[in-house]
């Protein structure tokens, strides 16, 4: 009897098997006003990547909506900022890095976006970062228009290190990322 329960419940609900699983009609549904459950969402180890992939794209929407709005952009770029950093023991974690420089280029003609350049031209010049997404990031600093300056000078830096090290299987495509962005 005790088994047939037991069954009957992992049948009814196999969200208790799983990791938890959005729907991504929901994160498109979040306002402005709701952003505080997109960064929640991000921070929750019990999420899949995938679904804090849509997390982060809806972030990103929802910066083209800020300049008619109240809320500040900090708001938003915050929660991606922290889900930025590697985390080694995820898997495909890069995957989700790389929808955060995407999405950080929809903050680049905001206003307080030379902030993000910091942190983004530090994702570049990591070396043990993944390839791909110093990649993504080095595009997303091509996207500082409004802080041109300060966007070229950490291309600029990061292309500095990387022809230091030299030619190697692992930068020689970022070098050429970074060389296509500095335009």
């Amino acid at each position: 009897m005790k088994k047939a329960i037991l069954i009957l419940c992992f049948l009814a609900f196999p969200g208790m098997l799983a990791a938890q699983d959005i729907s991504p009609t929901y994160f498109n549904r979040i306002t402005l006003d709701g952003v505080d459950e997109l960064a929640r969402a991000l921070s929750d180890p019990e999420i899949a990547i995938e679904q804090k992939q849509l997390a982060v794209n809806r972030l990103g929407e929802l910066a083209r909506q800020l300049p008619n709005s109240k809320v500040p952009p900090s708001r938003l770029y915050n929660p991606l900022l922290g889900a930025l950093r590697p985390e080694k023991n995820v898997q495909d974690h890069h995957v989700l890095r790389m929808a955060i420089c995407n999405a950080l280029r929809n903050f680049s003609d905001l206003e307080g976006s030379s902030q993000l350049i910091g942190p983004l031209g530090r994702v570049l010049m990591d070396q043990d970062e993944h390839e791909e997404v110093r990649a993504a990031a080095a595009r997303a600093l091509a996207s500082f228009r409004k802080d041109q300056q300060a966007a070229a000078d950490a291309l600029i830096t990061a292309l500095n290190k990387e022809l230091e090290r030299g030619p190697g299987p692992k930068n020689i495509s970022v070098t050429s990322v970074i060389c296509i962005s500095l335009g």
